[in-house]
């Protein structure tokens, strides 16, 4: 055990480490499957509009909050095709490597196996965030070659029993092998949430070598000055509905089935009560087919994947958001949600405690219990007071994930690693 002077000692140095991070400028190499097709400093779209979830995203604005403080950031990553690509900007620059396959929505790169490690990149500094392999085993494997060290960002565990037998054989590999050889691999090893440490089936072996650090939000672009009736009308959303909201894969580790079914009980006390769900994934069809069995299919919209100006309005025109998963690490579009207001149903996972506090910003329901969630859904669609109570606290208490923040002290642990 340390004692306090030994711990006092470490906190004065990484201060002045951190003080002088403006003048120690380091090369910080980032490993992930994919990366957004965007500018990441003007948002501006490359391409398509490509499907970007929680790790896209916060990988793209950390990379843009560290090229601020002047380090060089060089990404590692495939290409959503088979052409491979390298694109600069200030201070960041993207190895996108030719895609080979597909498996689910994960890009698979061969060349990426091997291309990164023979670039002259004097690297200070490897980061992989933990989401689709293979590219952050690639950076494991750069770490250990090139004797540098290894920063795990952990985005939560895998969920099996389904999807394809590649999928479910790719799971078992990782749950059983990769996913622990990575992490006790690892300098340091970060996770969203601390209450999702001894959750994981992963990081509670390893807590001791864990540091939480929440993801960010910007505030900035969530600030829009649009009421709600102009978001429905350019929606053309009836003013007379109550929203549900839904942002999220349409895929198991969601839950949207359970969220679906509630809706026969909600229509029932609230019958102009209308559910949106907004993403795309592997059960939207068995979705889609199960709502016009329950005869709620004029109640339910399903949007698919939209762009994020278009969301965002989404999020404007709603009343409500629900994201009832059976397994996450942090849950970023409770964020997204809380910077426009929006009360909160969620279900009762550890993580989700970082942003959520029961009857303040929203409320926890059963994981998987249909009949909770409709009730929690109905409470709160049924009390205006108690909604704009809710959606005060959330706008407030988003106020509290700055991507500068974030950036902040993720630096501190960069360079305690390096001098």
């Amino acid at each position: 055990m340390e004692n306090r002077e030994e711990i006092a000692f470490k906190h004065i140095i990484s201060n002045l480490a951190f003080k002088f991070s403006k003048v120690l400028n380091m090369k910080i190499g980032y490993f992930l499957s994919k990366f957004p097709y965007k500018n990441p400093f003007t948002g501006e779209i490359i391409g398509t509009v490509q499907k970007d979830g929680g790790v896209e995203n916060v990988s793209l604005n950390l990379a843009v909050e560290m090229s601020k403080r002047g380090h060089e950031i060089f990404i590692f990553t495939s290409a959503i095709d088979s052409h491979s690509s390298i694109e600069s900007y200030d201070h960041i620059k993207i190895y996108r490597y030719a895609r080979s396959f597909t498996i689910g929505s994960a890009p698979i790169s061969l060349s990426s196996l091997y291309k990164p490690l023979f670039l002259d990149l004097p690297l200070d500094i490897v980061h992989v965030h933990l989401g689709n392999l293979p590219l952050p085993l690639i950076g494991y494997f750069y770490s250990k070659i090139k004797n540098k060290p290894l920063i795990t960002t952990y985005h939560g565990d895998y969920m099996g029993g389904f999807g394809s037998l590649v999928r479910r054989f790719g799971v078992y590999l990782f749950d059983n092998f990769i996913a622990d050889m990575l992490l006790n691999g690892s300098s340091i090893v970060l996770t969203p949430s601390e209450h999702y440490i001894n959750e994981s089936k992963h990081l509670h072996k390893i807590n001791n070598n864990v540091i939480p650090i929440s993801n960010g939000i910007n505030l900035k672009y969530f600030d829009l000055n649009i009421s709600k009736a102009e978001a429905r009308k350019k929606l053309n959303l009836s003013s007379s509905i109550q929203v549900i909201l839904f942002v999220g894969s349409l895929t198991p580790r969601k839950a949207p089935d359970i969220l679906l079914k509630a809706m026969v009980d909600i229509l029932q006390k609230v019958p102009n009560a209308y559910l949106i769900f907004i993403g795309d994934g592997m059960m939207r069809k068995d979705l889609e087919s199960l709502a016009r069995n329950l005869n709620i299919d004029q109640n339910i919209k399903f949007t698919g994947f939209i762009s994020d100006d278009l969301k965002l309005l989404y999020y404007k025109a709603s009343d409500l958001f629900v994201l009832p998963s059976l397994l996450e690490s942090f849950g970023i579009v409770l964020l997204e949600a809380s910077a426009v207001g929006l009360p909160l149903v969620v279900s009762n996972l550890e993580a989700f405690n970082t942003i959520v506090k029961d009857g303040y910003n929203g409320f926890f329901t059963k994981k998987g219990d249909q009949k909770d969630l409709g009730e929690k859904i109905v409470y709160i669609l049924q009390n205006k007071d108690l909604r704009i109570k809710m959606s005060k606290n959330a706008k407030e208490n988003s106020n509290n994930y700055s991507w500068t923040r974030v950036a902040d002290e993720t630096e501190k642990i960069y360079l305690n690693l390096t001098v």
